[in-house]
């Protein structure tokens, strides 16, 4: 590895490899080198696998998880089309909007307390907790009728994804080191298989079996991938506490948790990129839940606005792969920022102006799609190059519950702009994503700036 710039991680403490203890890291050291770049470090290069049946097992069983776990949530638009037209013809926008709101920023607000779990007992307990909440959830949705129903069930669901996402992507970061980011694109491309996969599978099934049944064949999918998940992940690294304080109460405790110190948010580099990821976030999650009704609004049938929501998530398994395996060499944040500045660009040359254009539309999920593989996935990959590697779960978990946030208000304030449904609403809806995305971009930018300044030439 070398470039003019380059981050050197050094591990302080490691226990002996031969001691069949739990071994765990006491900290990283993250610094900058302003001279000639070196090589990873012998020991830490046999400290991480990179490779090895048992590394691309734990990568199959990540991707597997995730198919479901972010599929489902990339595939939130094909739901919430048909119930909207269906089963909650009658009910508001608004009211709409609060079902899809409250299980976003439940799959994302469980992560500040699922991260710090994981770190310290693993990832099975979780999975086999996420895998029950996501059955339950879906076979209650399958016969949901009145609106407090869906909301429970989706209740039920984004539990799940809030347990089972935190050690499915931060488990990459047990095994891989020099080549994380090619394996976190591999791993959460998952996401995108199953945005890709999920519309289809719900547009034929709603036609042939009815929403019902259509659901429930959903669920049993997920059921059958998760469990061979399970199967497949394993850790390798566990956190031991580090604080004898005692304290007088529970509350206590909880208070004592949310300092800054004890939240991480006393580094600027990582307050940026939770900066960053919660306008980004929002952004791809209002565009990801409106895309199909906005096809419609433009005119184009149910049918073609899934296939829309199809294509989006197709080209997003390329932009998971292409990108990720590009910033290994090049810098897992310069590509990142790359691509959030093409999302950007897209959303003001193709989709505003020319969003009534059906081939138009095609093309925007096309590119934007790709974007959002790349963002998606470049993330955890962002996130461990700037976090010692027992702290991943933790940091993965806070930065998650100030995404859910952005995911509870966001969709009701959307719906809010959007309106009665007009096209004219749907192009101030239009802006408003991207006014977020361009937001997004520049707290990714500081966070860069945080680690380099202004230099372009360094892989960062």
């Amino acid at each position: 590895m070398s470039s003019t710039e380059s981050i050197e991680l050094t591990n302080r403490t490691r226990n002996d490899l031969e001691n069949n203890s739990t071994r765990s890291f006491d900290s990283v050291v993250i610094s900058l080198r302003g001279a000639a770049s070196e090589e990873v470090p012998e020991q830490e290069e046999e400290y991480y696998p990179d490779g090895g049946i048992e590394a691309y097992l734990v990568i199959a069983g990540s991707f597997l998880g995730l198919v479901v776990n972010l599929g489902i949530i990339n595939s939130i638009g094909a739901i919430q089309a048909y119930v909207s037209t269906h089963q909650l013809a009658l009910v508001s926008a608004s009211s709409i909007s609060w079902i899809f709101s409250i299980y976003l920023s439940l799959a994302y607000i469980t992560g500040i307390f699922v991260g710090p779990m994981f770190d310290r007992h693993g990832p099975l307990q979780l999975l086999l907790a996420a895998t029950a909440f996501i059955f339950i959830g879906l076979m209650s949705l399958a016969s949901s009728i009145e609106v407090y129903q869906f909301i429970m069930s989706f209740v039920a669901l984004g539990l799940g994804n809030g347990l089972g996402m935190t050690p499915l992507i931060g488990i990459i970061s047990h095994w891989f080191l020099k080549r994380r980011g090619n394996f976190t694109g591999v791993a959460t491309s998952g996401g995108s298989v199953g945005g890709l996969a999920f519309p289809l599978m719900l547009r034929h099934s709603y036609a042939a079996f009815g929403f019902t049944w259509a659901i429930r064949i959903f669920a049993f999918t997920c059921l059958a991938c998760m469990l061979l998940s399970i199967i497949l992940v394993k850790g390798r690294f566990k956190s031991t506490s580090s604080s004898d304080q005692h304290f007088n109460s529970k509350w206590d405790k909880f208070k004592h948790k949310l300092t800054l110190k004890n939240l991480k948010l006393n580094d600027a580099k990582y307050n940026f990129v939770v900066a960053g990821s919660f306008f980004t976030e929002l952004s791809l999650v209002l565009l990801l839940t409106y895309f199909p009704t906005y096809a419609i609004a433009q005119g184009v049938s149910e049918s073609t606005a899934l296939l829309l929501l199809t294509v989006w998530n197709g080209f997003g398994i390329l932009g998971r792969w292409v990108p990720s395996y590009a910033s290994d060499h090049i810098g897992h944040f310069n590509i990142n920022i790359v691509m959030l500045i093409i999302y950007s660009i897209c959303i003001y040359v193709m989709w505003l102006p020319f969003g009534y254009n059906t081939k138009v539309l095609f093309a925007f999920a096309s590119f934007g799609g790709f974007c959002q593989g790349s963002i998606s996935s470049l993330l955890p990959a962002c996130l461990s190059q700037i976090t010692p590697v027992n702290e991943i779960g933790y940091k993965f978990g806070v930065l998650n519950s100030f995404l859910s946030i952005a995911n509870l208000f966001g969709i009701p304030l959307a719906s809010t702009v959007i309106g009665n449904g007009s096209v004219h609403h749907y192009n101030n809806f239009v802006i408003l994503v991207g006014l977020i995305s361009i937001a997004g971009t520049i707290f990714w930018y500081c966070s860069r700036y945080a680690m380099v300044g202004f230099k372009l030439n360094a892989k960062v």
